[in-house]
């Protein structure tokens, strides 16, 4: 398969270069609790009356469904946090195709690139062999399954530990998860476990990972699908596995130099490895490992930090990368 305007709210930082964001071993914000509150922010739907081409070509793939605009904003001021494009179902749990920030810092989740979405899908449509086995984290596995005529194991897991709340609003934890709900299939405890055990695997040292996965795939070839931003989420979800963070830098006409102060930021502060992505025209997005526990496993091996053996990973064959994503093909379990 050859796949081949910065502003503030109140509490929630804003600002190329001064966005300094931690999860994991590092996450330290979010230990203590506070007194409960209503949910902080309220989303609005809208129709597209000009949909771009990536978001067009998505809603094609699903013809069933409505493209709508979604937008989410403080729920006392107004103010714009996050802008994005949804694909409503009826009966079923629209899928969160467009998610940007607009103030800086993920907000809920990390960004989700429209174009990255749909060349991937249209990628996995053309090359992936019938019935295919693909892990890859819940929220992507939901809208790959809408799209693509694969299996996706982990496409009912309930991911909402992912979820990353600006501090200000940690009072209101709850509130959040039930609103988030709205985006999620029922519960369903076996795809929880099986969640649970992919991150395991992408925790482990990386031929024990592949190993882990080849288990999961009953022994038969199977792929993974990977983000840059996955880093991040996993480590917001499993704090005892991964120590990960994110900064922003500005974005240079000389990617060399963007290099150069990105790697001497890290060496400063002691992090294992880094990886960076164009967060927009603006800026980059570097994240970094923070420890060698993180850099040696499979998840720091498979995605492209400067310490990754990329390619060299036994029994996992990269078939795909643009953008962010990054898809590797993992072999079944030879026999004897």
């Amino acid at each position: 398969m050859n796949l081949s305007k910065i502003g503030t709210t109140p509490g929630l930082v804003a600002g190329i270069g001064a966005v300094m964001l931690v999860a994991g071993g590092l996450l330290t914000a979010y230990a203590f609790q506070v007194e409960k509150r209503p949910t902080p922010y309220v989303y609005e739907l809208k129709d597209v009356e000009k949909p771009g081409e990536a978001s067009l070509a998505l809603a094609q793939m699903l013809p069933d469904a409505k493209l709508k605009s979604v937008s989410l904003r403080t729920a006392d001021t107004g103010k714009l946090l996050v802008s994005g494009e949804v694909l409503e179902r009826e009966g079923k749990p629209g899928l969160i195709i467009g998610w940007k920030s607009e103030i800086g810092e993920p907000v809920l989740r990390s960004d989700i690139s429209v174009e990255e979405d749909r060349k991937l899908a249209q990628a996995l449509q053309a090359h992936l062999p019938a019935d295919s086995l693909v892990f890859a984290m819940p929220s992507l596995s939901q809208r790959l399954a809408a799209l693509v005529p694969a299996r996706f194991p982990l496409a009912g897991a309930d991911d909402s530990a992912t979820l990353r709340a600006p501090d200000v609003w940690l009072g209101s934890k709850e509130a959040i998860a039930e609103t988030e709900k709205q985006w999620r299939p029922s519960v369903d405890a076996k795809v929880d476990e099986r969640f649970a055990a992919f991150l395991d695997a992408l925790g482990a040292e990386d031929k024990y990972g592949i190993a882990r996965l080849q288990v999961m795939a009953d022994t038969q070839e199977s792929y993974i699908v990977l983000h840059v931003r996955d880093a991040f989420d996993i480590g917001v979800a499993a704090p005892d596995r991964f120590s990960v963070g994110l900064r922003d830098f500005p974005g240079a006409s000389d990617v060399h130099d963007v290099t150069k102060l990105v790697k001497t930021w890290v060496k400063d502060e002691g992090f294992a490895a880094y990886a960076v992505i164009p967060r927009d025209e603006n800026a980059v997005r570097a994240y970094y490992l923070a420890d060698s526990a993180g850099k040696s496993s499979l998840l720091g091996q498979l995605l492209p930090f400067n310490s990754a053996q990329i390619g060299q990973v036994p029994d996992a064959t990269l078939v795909y990368q643009n953008g962010g994503y990054w898809v590797y093909r993992i072999s079944a379990v030879r026999a004897g």
